[in-house]
């Protein structure tokens, strides 16, 4: 009997760590996109080279599928096309549903000249549309249903594309803010929140933030100026201080006003950077009559970038431990709080197949 119940507790051990091992190789196969076929793809953008990598899906008619496109528009911070490779379980994801993926090097990172530090909101969006056109030009792509997917500083980005006429047929946002300096406001009450300060220096800060901010909005606010203020212990380096006093005034509001094509916005219920309930309700009530396929989620137990809470909920990437990031590796998809990526692919899906649909329609035609 004794020998039975070993063998039988054995055999489920052996089981637990197979099951183990396979949920693992799982999750590191989604940083590995060699199955499917890719290519560089660069382009001009105000005299600079921009590259960046097309990832297309399994296709059974090569050069004539035409699958859905999705292009990926960063946040804020010097990314590359693969976000440190924090995109990779995303696009893996995306192309299991059958949708093509390109993404790009922000300019001055990776292989694209230039420097995104220069650019406003207007001239992210130039480039993105800049690249949606380079990536049409591919052969599979060229009647393609085309979109965009952002996160967090791309919600000042989308909104600019999607306005009539629209450079694309969907558009995705993820994490984002309406207005920026009610964002910094919302960001710095939770890290103070975080670290454990009373309401009273929490509304201190507050105040004291919206004074600085204000400031930005200055024409005459030298970077001078911003260093003998003394606002930040640790100052911005100048091309960041530009960067920000170039953006400060951003606020999407008129933009969503003039949008009548599919938007989708998600927001993690835990976002520690941007206001979750207050951005996406403000989403809800520009665009709720725009477009009937307009979407406005907010994920339980969600980041800001939709990951797993629990696990992966820091404000900065820099602030997660070894742990997480190994954690990350593991899981791969399955990062992501449940249902987050099945609402993004399911819902591109559906406006692909509508675009395509009305792309085909006899008025279209005629």
């Amino acid at each position: 009997m004794k020998a039975t119940k070993a063998l039988a507790w054995a055999g489920a051990v052996s089981i637990a760590v197979l099951a183990g091992v396979f949920l693992i190789f799982q999750g590191l196969q989604d940083f590995d996109l060699s199955e499917y076929e890719s290519r560089p793809i660069a382009f001009s953008f105000d005299g600079h080279s921009v590259a960046g990598t097309l990832h297309l899906p399994h296709l059974q008619d090569p050069g004539h599928a035409n699958p859905p496109l999705v292009l990926i528009v960063h946040g804020d911070g010097p990314a590359d096309r693969y976000s440190g490779g924090g995109y990779m379980p995303l696009i893996s994801r995306l192309l299991d549903s059958g949708l093509a993926v390109y993404s790009w090097d922000k300019p001055g990172v990776g292989e694209s000249q230039g420097n995104w530090l220069s650019f406003s909101m207007d001239e992210r969006a130039r480039l993105a549309a800049t690249a949606l056109a380079a990536a049409k030009e591919q052969p599979e792509l060229k009647m393609s249903p085309a979109g965009f997917l952002g996160f967090s500083q791309a919600g000042w980005v989308l909104p600019i594309l999607a306005e009539e006429p629209a450079q694309g047929d969907f558009f995705v946002i993820v994490g984002g803010a309406v207005n920026w300096l009610r964002q910094a406001g919302y960001h710095t009450r939770r890290r103070l929140e975080l670290a454990g300060a009373d309401s009273k220096a929490i509304d201190k800060a507050l105040a004291q933030d919206a004074k600085d901010g204000q400031k930005f909005l200055d024409r005459d606010f030298s970077y001078q100026d911003y260093l003998d203020s003394g606002m930040d212990r640790v100052p911005m380096p100048e091309d960041r201080f530009a960067f920000a006093r170039r953006n400060a005034a951003s606020d999407s509001t008129a933009s969503l006003a003039r949008i009548s094509s599919p938007v989708l916005t998600l927001h993690g219920a835990e976002d520690l950077n941007v206001d979750p309930r207050f951005n996406s309700g403000i989403y809800r009530k520009i665009l709720t009559d725009n477009n009937p396929a307009n979407r406005f989620v907010i994920v339980p137990e969600a980041t800001h970038a939709l990951l797993r809470a629990e696990a992966f909920n820091y404000q900065l990437e820099g602030q997660m431990p070894s742990w997480s990031k190994a954690l990350f590796m593991v899981l791969g998809r399955r990062a992501y709080a449940p249902g987050a990526l099945d609402t993004i692919t399911i819902w591109i899906k559906e406006q692909a197949s509508t675009a395509n649909s009305l792309s085909t329609s006899p008025d279209r035609s005629n």
